[in-house]
């Protein structure tokens, strides 16, 4: 193993050990990153902060691009939504879950516009370790929303 060692994935909110890849947009979600650290990592007292990423691969803006308006009033095309979770610790040890939850898919993409927010997507994650040349990236995740 490497000192650091990162999956991510979608899953239902009672049960974040295992993963799941198909949701409607009214059920409970989760996105979950696994997180794999050496102990050396641990011993150290090193904080990390993570990110945790629905991606939508649909780029056309027609066909099922995202998109939001901020504050400014110009159409920024979205690609991602992202979650930071910023100072967490290696408290939890060498192999541990980090997960955010909604009550529904539909609240985790609340900020999307877009055609549609039903589709195939996949979630991905990041941890940077604080103070330190140590990284991890998971790969992408796919699941569907209906």
């Amino acid at each position: 193993m490497s000192l650091l060692n990162l999956s991510a994935y979608t899953a239902d909110p009672g049960d974040i050990w295992t993963p799941k890849t198909s949701f409607m947009v009214s059920d409970p979600f989760a996105i979950v990153l696994n997180v794999q650290a050496d102990s050396s990592v641990v011993n150290e007292g090193l904080l990390f902060d993570a990110l945790f990423q629905i991606v939508n691969p649909q780029e056309d803006p027609y066909e099922g691009a995202w998109w939001t308006v901020p504050s400014g009033g110009n159409v920024m095309t979205m690609n991602s939504v992202d979650f930071p979770w910023n100072g967490a610790d290696f408290q939890l040890g060498t192999n541990f879950a980090l997960g955010l939850t909604w009550s529904h898919y539909s609240d985790a993409v609340s900020q999307i516009n877009g055609p549609s927010i039903t589709g195939v997507y996949y979630v991905q994650g990041s941890i940077n370790v604080e103070d330190s040349d140590l990284f991890a990236t998971s790969g992408p995740f796919w699941f569907k929303s209906r």
